[in-house]
Order: structure tokens, then C-alpha cells, then sequence
């Protein structure tokens, strides 16, 4: 058994009622077929998702680089110093995107 397999089997015996997310890098992804089989690099981990309209990340520095660049000319953020800044787009993202922890399976990073 693989050492891939080993961690999964692992992390869904000590986290048996998180669901099973997977993030395959569309690098990866043919789109001359239907159904693919993925080899390679794959990782697993318990971490917080979260999904906006158009992606889904598995680390909140990247979302959150994400959003304050996304939100940084709206109004309700133009006068706040850095720091009230970020503190303000980490509460939008706690309050506003779609997050749940889960089990994350990995492929092509």
C-alpha cells in the first residue's frame, strides 16, 4: 500500500464524520476525456475550505490575499489603515464565504 493510501486511511479513521473534498490542479486535467484516472503527486490534510463563485482554496493566506486585492477599491474599506484592513476582509471572510473542515485530497500540486 502506498504511502498516499496509508495517510487517507489514517485521517478518515481520526476525522470519520468530515466529508472527503478533492482539489485536482486542472494543470492535470485533459479535457479531451470524460473521466481520468490521476497518478502522481497526491497529498491529504484536515483544513478549512472555503468556495467563492469561482474557486475553492485550502489555505486562508491564499484566500485572503485574494480578497484584499478583489475588495481593496470598495468603498466601506478605502479609509482603513492596513492593518483595520485585513482584520475587516478576515471578518467578511468568516461571515460571508462558504467554509466547512474536511478532508482534503490533493492532486498535481
Amino acid at each position: 500500500m502506498s504511502k498516499d493510501n496509508e495517510e487517507l486511511r489514517k485521517l478518515i479513521q481520526e476525522n470519520p464524520n468530515l466529508p472527503l473534498v478533492f482539489n485536482i490542479y486542472t494543470d492535470n486535467i485533459d479535457t479531451d476525456y470524460i473521466c481520468q484516472v490521476f497518478e502522481g503527486t497526491v497529498s491529504c490534510k484536515v483544513e478549512i475550505v472555503y468556495f467563492t463563485d469561482d474557486r475553492s482554496y485550502d489555505d486562508f493566506d491564499e484566500i485572503l490575499d485574494d480578497l484584499m486585492c478583489d475588495l481593496a477599491d470598495e468603498d466601506e474599506y478605502k479609509n482603513l489603515s492596513d492593518e483595520e484592513y485585513e482584520k475587516a476582509i478576515k471578518k467578511y471572510i468568516e461571515d460571508n464565504i462558504r467554509h466547512y473542515k474536511a478532508i482534503v485530497v490533493s492532486v498535481g500540486e
